[in-house]
């Protein structure tokens, strides 16, 4: 029983749970399986581009953290720099293009 005045806030869905789950989209998947990969990876491999809906508009996912969020901008062309960070469920229409 939780004392009086409090509700258990359930934690979001750590970023990284989503890389390897079958059911969340592909362009998803793909850009957290190289924005989480080791830093001296990084730059290996072309970096896919992921976009998505917040709150009714468009934005592009620049970053994946490892405290589970993503930062996200409504520059669809920005490489770098976010104006938010927010969960990864917060989010809707994933796809790799705007």
């Amino acid at each position: 029983m939780s004392p009086v005045g409090t509700n258990p806030v359930a934690e979001p869905k750590h970023c990284d749970d989503y890389i390897d789950d079958e059911t969340a989209p592909a362009a998803l998947r793909e850009y957290l399986r190289v924005a989480r990969s080791p830093a001296h990876g990084a730059f290996e491999e072309s970096h896919p581009k992921l976009f998505a809906d917040y709150k009714g508009s468009r934005y592009r996912v620049v970053m994946a953290s490892r405290m589970g969020d993503v930062g996200i901008t409504p520059n669809l062309r920005a490489e770098s720099g976010y104006s938010a960070r927010v969960a990864v469920e917060d989010l809707t229409n994933f796809g790799d293009h705007p």
